[in-house]
């Protein structure tokens, strides 16, 4: 019981280190389309998050798979990429739901609206929903198996 609590622990925590470098991958990329000096993307918040996250997700999907599930991953990586992309899809979409309430609903549309909404709320729920989906869909080798 103990050294599965550890692993989970392990786990949980490379991830979060693995999370909190693909938010500041996602959060500076949209921030840099959004408001940034050239402001690329500035007035369609949704179109810069779904690019920045779309970055984020492939270093997610690659420390991910190296790093914190590394001795959880099976032979058919095209099926573990598709359950990733499934996943982070999932997470993008509820990002995206909190950008839209904030502008749509709330008629909230500035730079603190939209970090708040998207890499506060967004964030926190689309990470909660990927940790899961990788643990219990993604990521279900067994470790035994690839030693």
């Amino acid at each position: 019981m103990g050294a599965r609590l550890l692993d989970w622990l392990r786990e949980l925590t490379q991830f979060g280190m693995v999370g909190a470098l693909a938010y500041v991958i996602d959060s500076g990329l949209f921030n840099l389309l959004q408001h940034g000096p050239t402001g690329v993307l500035a007035g369609h918040p949704n179109t810069a998050n779904i690019i920045s996250a779309c970055v984020a997700t492939c270093f997610s999907w690659v420390a991910n798979r190296t790093w914190t599930y590394r001795g959880r991953t099976r032979e058919s990586t095209a099926r573990e990429a598709l359950l990733f992309a499934f996943a982070n899809v999932g997470g993008i979409l509820i990002t995206q739901f909190c950008l839209l309430f904030t502008h749509h609903v709330l008629g909230l549309t500035g730079p603190l609206a939209d970090n708040l909404s998207a890499y506060v709320v967004g964030f926190a729920l689309g990470t909660a929903f990927r940790f899961f989906f990788y643990h219990y869909v993604v990521f279900t080798g067994d470790a035994a198996e690839s030693s």
